[in-house]
């Protein structure tokens, strides 16, 4: 039912993978700046703090801008799924005999709240869990290997 929203899917995928990506960077440089005032040159000191604080800002900016896209795709991309579920829902619904709604659990109320509440969930698991889920896998393959790349001894004795 969520064939319609690919390319949404798509963007969103791409950019919960960014979004992810920028936090093992960001944490690797945040370690990396110690490192910079040990340095004996108080110009060479200053110049690569300099630096630091713009890969700082840019993290930061690349960082906002992957979270909104992500957020916002799997969110519009739930949302028109809970359109269309409910849409199937009353339709189905309308099918029904009229002494189908005379049960007390059958009422245009209780089928109205189910029909918001069954829904919802259903936009709740696209959009919020779908990216959550994809967040925790890609960061968790771009840590180990970002890891590997940068100190793949410890990240062996880490992963056993």
């Amino acid at each position: 039912m969520n064939a319609p929203e690919w390319g949404r899917a798509l963007i969103g995928c791409l950019a919960a993978i960014g979004a992810v990506a920028i936090q093992p960077i960001n944490a690797y440089c945040v370690g990396s700046l110690v490192s910079k005032y040990f340095c004996s040159d108080k110009s060479a000191v200053k110049n690569k703090s300099n630096i630091s604080a713009l890969i700082s800002v840019v993290i930061g900016a690349l960082n906002f801008i992957t979270s909104l896209l992500q957020h916002y795709n799997f969110a519009v991309m739930g949302e028109r799924l809970t359109k269309r579920v409910r849409k199937k829902l009353q339709a189905k619904l309308m099918t029904y005999e009229m002494g189908w709604f005379d049960d007390d659990e059958n009422t245009s109320a209780a089928s109205c709240a189910r029909l918001a509440t069954e829904a919802s969930i259903v936009r709740s698991l696209v959009g919020d869990r779908m990216s959550l889920l994809e967040q925790t896998f890609f960061g968790s393959v771009f840590a180990y290997a970002l890891g590997l790349v940068l100190t793949w001894r410890i990240t062996l004795v880490v992963i056993d």
